[in-house]
């Protein structure tokens, strides 16, 4: 197993250090081993942090598409409650002495759960009979079943 040190700059003020554990685990990437989490203030006085994360990365496809991604692409946005629509921006970590300015990112991935998978498998073929015919309202029939009208 290889580890892999991140820097996330923005994390939601309510989010714990137990939720981005589970979220890595519950995403098939790895086990957090390591977590330094700073809380700040920001202009609008909401409570945000930021986090300096270690990760032992499984040995699973999506593990691999994580890593891959950010050392390609210097940063990833990832999904991590889709229900919230709420992401993280993942940044690799760099040494304080290796800082220089903002870089600025351009074409940056948005992963999800389903994405970080393995894409080998062909897209259903579309065929004639599994196409549905749009709906038309002017020439389809309004059937109304199951109602019930007391007078």
């Amino acid at each position: 197993m290889s580890s892999i040190q991140i820097y996330i700059p923005r994390i939601l003020g309510s989010v714990t250090k137990t939720e981005i554990k589970d979220a890595f685990k519950r995403m098939d990437i790895g086990k957090v081993t390591y977590i330094d989490m700073v809380s700040k203030i920001n202009e609008n006085k909401h409570k945000y942090h930021y986090a300096f994360i270690t990760i032992e990365l499984y040995s699973t496809t999506r593990s691999l598409n994580f890593k891959n991604s950010i050392h390609k692409h210097g940063m990833i946005r990832l999904l991590y409650d889709e229900e919230a629509a709420q992401y993280w921006e993942i940044k690799l970590k760099v040494e304080r002495s290796e800082r220089m300015n903002a870089i600025e990112y351009k074409n940056v991935p948005f992963y999800r759960y389903i994405t970080l998978g393995d894409n080998t498998e062909p897209p259903p073929k579309v065929t004639n009979e599994n196409i549905q015919p749009p709906y038309d309202m002017w020439n389809t029939p309004l059937i109304l079943t199951d109602i019930i009208i007391d007078l």
